[in-house]
């Protein structure tokens, strides 16, 4: 079992993934990225289908708080921080 808190969702080439990797790593100063499993949906599109129905999410990148379900599908760097600092505790 993952203990990460979060589960970030992406597609290769999406420009919105990359923001919102820019967004981790740079404005936030990978300070939760410990805590974040990252998923390509093209590695495995049996377990994306899986969770786009659990989850009813349409866009990536998607992010999903295991512990209460919470989705966030946005790049924008005042929502990722406030998501990640629900999820993550910190």
């Amino acid at each position: 079992m993952d203990d990460k808190k979060v589960l970030m969702i992406t597609k290769i080439g999406c420009p919105y993934c990359e923001r919102a990797k820019v967004v981790l790593n740079e404005a936030l100063g990978g300070k939760y990225n410990d805590q974040i499993e990252f998923f390509v949906r093209e590695n495995d599109m049996d377990r994306f289908g899986e969770l786009k129905e659990k989850y009813q999410f349409l866009t990536v990148p998607t992010f999903i708080d295991k512990k209460t379900g919470a989705v966030l599908s946005d790049s924008k760097e005042e929502t990722i921080t406030d998501f990640m600092k629900e999820a993550v505790g910190y």
